[in-house]
């Protein structure tokens, strides 16, 4: 709650009572658990806000959810207020994980110690079902709207401790190991809510204005970036081959060594077995429609024809049909929806072309037509994926050459067509030239496009996965930060794209490519707001540019950070900072403003171009040498003070974009003249 100064006044001449309860005291007093905002134990902090209800009480201006994102401050007013019986849910660019001792802490804005406002706190795997933690409240009496409590009666009710400490918790206390979501519920201090011990809860009552708690922000210890289970171990078996695909309410089913199995609850290692319908499989892939159909590709290694198979997960008893859909051979395949009509099928790919390559076949949902939809298009078969318009990215796999671990997009029109024509009776394949090239990727004999668009690959040869965006050439490297795996010095990972209750993640599923019998199947899940691609400098270019026009002769015309080519006064370094495209005339991407008084520089930056420093600058001349810092961010943070007399800085979230502004610390009134700008630096 928001004091106004004469309140204020009046609580500092107080003298408070002797604290003689038994929790944690004030910060800066022996024994207490406050951790200051500057600590350098946290490692990132809360990135966005999910849900938010205000209760009662809570005047607009204090309802600004872009200020609970971000790092704890110093600023009494950077704050999104409760109001009473009001709650607020966070969500994080990492998991919370379970580590040494507290893994986070609760920012507040009170300005005392005996000043408290309480809130219960609850956690989630999910962002769906939260649980609470234990809390404990002494205050054996009311409390006025200005009234001073003790801190060591109070414990796990939001924050007791004063701006900018923080109070911290450790997820062992509820017995999760990860979670993904922070839940804050405002208590109404008035004697209708209860603590874990159903104890009364008093904290200040009434009030008004901002009633209820104040977040200033949530800030993390121990993170990770994906959530993992060991859920099998590979038995003695023959075969050790292995895939998996996610339902439609985020349960995995697995296929393993000959035997099928669904995953028993969300978030959990425990598995329910499907039957195999008496057939003998290597199981090459498993492919999803909705919750009542799956596609199984048997693979090989018994002998015999292979196939497909059908499979109804949601059946009382669950079991493959033990008629294959279609005799295929098969290495991955997928369910494709297009984009332009209701034609749908299944893409198989396999080395079913008319020399033995690999190519792709559609085979209708019921199995009763099949055709070649391409020619072939490589020697082996490799990955295949579809994203939600009906796109089709496939794979290639050469033992060596140019064309290895490519991978070709189709489009939903091509396929569209090309299914039509399976289905006619008069099949038309598709060649590869006729694809859109992608990127080459180290392996990709498993692959996945996510809900933002960017291509997944992983597969033999590597132990990482590789992602790579369209939308700006970027791509990444990422091992997958699961715990070491027994005995296994080269892991192989598989990939998978769902949704759950509309979240979107990325999975893995992590075997030993030996295949050595007791060896752990792991299988991690993150959500994409984990999983970023930053950009470089290099990466614009190219994608902007293209590879072939950078040549030294065109450095200064066209593509180096000096040269202009749409001739809008801005230089190319200063397009890539401010995100506008290089060869598309802009009108000027800052803008000078005032604010109270106060010359603003307003710009946008993008976080994940993380190989730039923007320092902004001021003046009362625009002579060189007399220019100071104000404000300064590098790598993809933001923005901070630099000179001793802070000036106003405001970030805020749009999209993928940050709209920074920064006022200048002097009023237009106290100089003659003031001078703000921009300076942008590439870092080594």
């Amino acid at each position: 709650m928001k004091l106004v100064l004469p309140t204020i006044a009046a609580l500092l001449s107080a003298s408070p009572p002797a604290w003689a309860g038994p929790y944690a005291p004030a910060a800066g007093q022996p024994g207490s658990t406050a951790i200051h905002r500057s600590d350098p134990r946290f490692t990132t902090w809360a990135s966005r806000v999910t849900h938010y209800q205000v209760g009662t009480g809570c005047l607009p201006q204090w309802q600004d959810t872009s200020k609970a994102p971000g790092p704890a401050t110093d600023d009494p007013a950077h704050i999104t207020c409760l109001g009473a019986g009001g709650t607020i849910t966070l969500a994080f660019p990492a998991y919370i994980k379970n580590g040494p001792g507290p893994d986070f802490a609760i920012f507040e804005n009170s300005f005392l110690d005996e000043f408290i406002e309480h809130a219960w706190l609850e956690v989630s795997r999910d962002g769906i079902n939260f649980v609470r933690f234990p809390n404990h409240s002494l205050t054996d009496s009311p409390v006025g709207s200005f009234d001073l409590m003790d801190p060591t009666n109070v414990a796990g009710l939001g924050c007791k401790y004063r701006q900018p400490f923080g109070e911290p918790y450790d997820l062992a206390d509820v017995g999760l190991d990860f979670v993904s979501h922070v839940r804050l519920v405002d208590v109404i201090g008035n004697g209708t809510a209860r603590d874990s011990d159903n104890r009364i809860i008093y904290d200040p009552w009434p009030n008004a204005q901002s009633a209820g708690f104040d977040l200033d922000a949530i800030g993390v210890i121990h993170t990770a970036t994906w959530q993992t289970l060991t859920i099998a171990s590979l038995l003695p078996e023959e075969v050790n081959s292995s895939t998996f695909v996610h339902l439609p309410d985020g349960r995995f089913v697995l296929g393993a060594q000959g035997q099928l199995s669904q995953q028993s609850t969300w978030g959990a290692a425990s598995r329910s077995p499907i039957g195999n319908g008496g057939v003998s499989f290597d199981p090459a892939f498993l492919a999803v429609r909705d919750a009542s159909a799956i596609l199984l590709g048997a693979g090989g290694g018994f002998g015999g024809t292979t196939g497909v198979h059908f499979l109804n997960p949601a059946a009382a008893s669950p079991s493959l049909t033990s008629a294959p859909l279609a005799s295929l051979q098969n290495f991955s395949g997928v369910w494709w929806q297009s984009s332009l009509s209701n034609r749908s099928g299944w893409l198989v790919a396999g080395t079913n072309g008319p020399t033995g390559k690999n190519n792709l076949t559609f085979l209708s949902a019921d199995g009763s037509q099949r055709g070649p939809v391409t020619g072939e298009i490589s020697t082996f078969s490799s990955g295949l994926a579809t994203d939600a318009a009906g796109n089709v990215f496939a794979a290639l796999y050469e033992l060596s050459g140019p064309d290895s671990d490519r991978v070709l997009r189709f489009s939903a029109a091509q396929m569209e067509a090309a299914a039509a024509a399976v289905l006619a009776g008069n099949p038309a394949p598709l060649t590869k030239a006729a694809a859109t090239p992608v990127f080459q990727f180290d392996s990709a004999s498993s692959l996945a496009v996510d809900a933002m668009g960017r291509v997944w690959a992983s597969g033999f040869k590597v132990n990482h996965l590789q992602v790579y965006d369209p939308a700006t050439g970027a791509s990444r490297r990422i091992t997958p930060d699961h715990a070491p795996m027994a005995g296994v010095s080269d892991p192989h990972y598989q990939i998978q794209a769902f949704s759950r209750l509309d979240e979107t993640y990325l999975a893995f599923l992590a075997t030993d490519e030996e295949g050595k019998p007791g060896s752990p199947i792991l299988h991690g899940i993150a959500p994409l707001s984990h999983l970023t691609v930053p950009e470089t400098l290099a990466t614009w270019r190219a994608f902007h540019f293209g590879t072939a026009p950078l040549t030294p002769t065109l450095e200064s015309t066209f593509w180096g950070n000096g040269a202009d080519p749409d001739g809008d006064g801005l230089p190319n370094l200063l397009e890539y900072a401010l995100t506008t495209p290089p060869l598309t005339a802009n009108p000027p991407a800052t803008t000078a403003g005032l604010s109270n008084s106060h010359l603003t520089l307003t710009f946008f930056r993008n976080p994940l171009r993380q190989d730039l420093r923007y320092t902004v600058e001021s003046s009362a001349s625009p002579a060189t040498g007399s220019w100071s810092p104000l404000a300064m961010g590098e790598a993809g943070a933001p923005l901070l003070a630099v000179s001793p007399a802070l000036p106003g800085i405001t970030e805020t979230a749009s999209g993928n974009l940050i709209t920074v502004q920064v006022r200048d610390t002097f009023a237009t009134s106290s100089q003659a003249s003031r001078y703000l700008r921009l300076r942008i630096t590439v870092l080594p």
